[in-house]
């Protein structure tokens, strides 16, 4: 047996990627498909054993079916194993034309090259940093509705580090992101699940659950909401992007586990206030702003901040309504989570409830989370192996084939909503007794995102008004 691992091509493109040739030496497996335009492929590959594996090498030639836009896909072994995109006949915005761009390698896991063209015939790929990924689309984007774009969301946005709670909790089975606020913005995450709670008489984010209607909670707490606040500013300081804000789960830890009182949740709101750039409407009622076109939110190159509250019976904005803040009526979702640990339980699950409930041309069209999460079952939360964040990595790279297959001219998502956003590798390993550190990350999701818009949502003239 040799030694393999997987490259996923996604082709976000409204050409075939035709393979025109291909070689290997030494290489145990070494055959790559033509993808259809707006599709990926998982192909596995396998280095030799046998002999100077030095020498083990392969290329894969690749074309943009009806341009004269090609790649070449390249392994090695000169010291390690390596995975190389050589741009041969194409440019992208972050590699110029004849670059080469290292892919690495897993064994027996998948790194992703994922390749879309926008609507002005510009490439682009997962190749470099496009940190403001939503300015730099606007020419193909900004004129869509917030319910007609994809991006990446991050699912317990806080909880990026782990503040002891109540016992039974750690950061195993509390923990969900392993990138704090502002690093998972850097990587492209747009849409944020922040879940504020009173932790000592301070704004804390808080993961808690109640076990089986027990009256006995279990959970801890993860960044402070002024560490947060002062993240989403150094960040808009520099890149004027949308970021949505979600608050929910909202919990007096210090009195019961009892919802917020009318007065705490002005005390939150004020030191929300904090935020620069909130997205700001005078009187806005009961206005669908999922409705609205990205350019009413950052077309004038300013970043904005778009906050709504999952608010509690008896809880009103008041005149906070005016001051950036606003209800779940001002930006109805669908968002269904599978409560599953199991992979393929959850991702039927979702994919099904893409399918269900979004079909544009039927008017389905609803702000659509796609909970690509799985959740911690009884079994599990003593289990360090099983830890939240290492269950998040296990599944955030079918993003790449078994979802982007499935998702559909009139049935896509709006949010690849995920836990530890950012990173492929497992953050919590034997001997258990910390977070890994210096995990390598990657803005995949981002790129993920950016193919579904422009591949296939930019297909979509129902979409793109073309």
């Amino acid at each position: 047996m040799g030694y393999g691992g997987y490259l996923t091509l996604v082709n976000g493109s409204p050409n075939d990627l035709t393979v025109t040739g291909q070689h290997a030496y030494q290489m145990d497996s070494w055959s790559w498909p033509t993808i259809s335009a707006g599709k990926s492929a998982k192909v596995y590959m396998e280095y030799g054993m046998k002999g100077n594996t030095k020498d083990d090498g392969a290329e894969a030639y690749y074309e943009l079916t009806g341009t004269s836009n090609k790649f070449s896909i390249l392994a090695r072994k000169p010291s390690d194993y390596q995975l190389t995109i050589s741009l041969d006949g194409l440019a992208t915005k972050t590699s110029a034309q004849g670059s080469s761009v290292n892919m690495g390698f897993r064994h027996d896991e998948a790194v992703n090259w994922i390749l879309s063209t926008d609507e002005a015939g510009q490439f682009w790929s997962n190749s470099g940093a496009t940190t403001d990924w939503m300015q730099q689309s606007l020419g193909s984007i900004g004129n869509r509705t917030l319910k007609h774009i994809t991006m990446p969301g991050s699912h317990d946005a806080g909880m990026s580090t782990f503040n002891p709670g109540t016992i039974g909790a750690n950061f195993a089975n509390t923990q969900a992101q392993y990138l704090d606020f502002y690093a998972q913005l850097m990587a492209g995450s747009r849409y944020f699940d922040l879940r504020p709670v009173i932790s000592n008489g301070q704004w804390v984010s808080g993961h808690y659950s109640e076990v089986e209607d027990s009256g006995v909670w279990l959970g801890g707490n993860g960044q402070s909401v002024s560490d947060i606040v002062s993240q989403i500013n150094t960040f808009t300081a520099t890149y004027h992007e949308l970021i949505i804000i979600n608050l929910s789960h909202t919990l007096d830890t210090d009195n019961n586990y009892k919802d917020l009182s009318q007065d705490q949740w002005n005390k939150l709101f004020d030191t929300l206030k904090g935020i620069n750039n909130r997205y700001t409407v005078t009187n806005p009622g009961s206005t669908d702003f999922s409705t609205k076109v990205l350019n009413d939110f950052i077309g004038n190159n300013a970043g904005s901040v778009f906050i709504f509250a999952q608010l509690p019976s008896g809880i009103s904005l008041g005149d906070y309504a005016n001051q950036g803040f606003f209800t779940q009526e001002n930006f109805p979702i669908f968002d269904s989570y599978s409560n599953s640990n199991d992979a393929n339980t959850m991702e039927s699950d979702q994919l099904q409830k893409l399918k269900d409930n979004r079909a544009i041309s039927q008017g389905k069209d609803k702000f659509h989370i796609l909970s690509w999460t799985l959740t911690q079952q009884p079994e599990d939360v003593l289990n360090p192996d099983r830890a939240i964040m290492n269950l998040g990595v296990s599944v955030n790279n079918d993003l790449m084939d078994k979802a982007f297959n499935a998702f559909t001219l009139d049935s896509f998502p709006n949010v690849l909503y995920v836990d530890a956003l950012g990173i492929r590798d497992k953050p919590v390993v034997f001997p258990y007794d910390k977070v890994r550190s210096g995990l390598a990350t990657n803005s995949d999701l981002a790129s993920l995102a950016v193919a579904v818009n422009n591949g296939i949502a930019g297909r979509n003239t129902a979409v793109t008004g073309g």
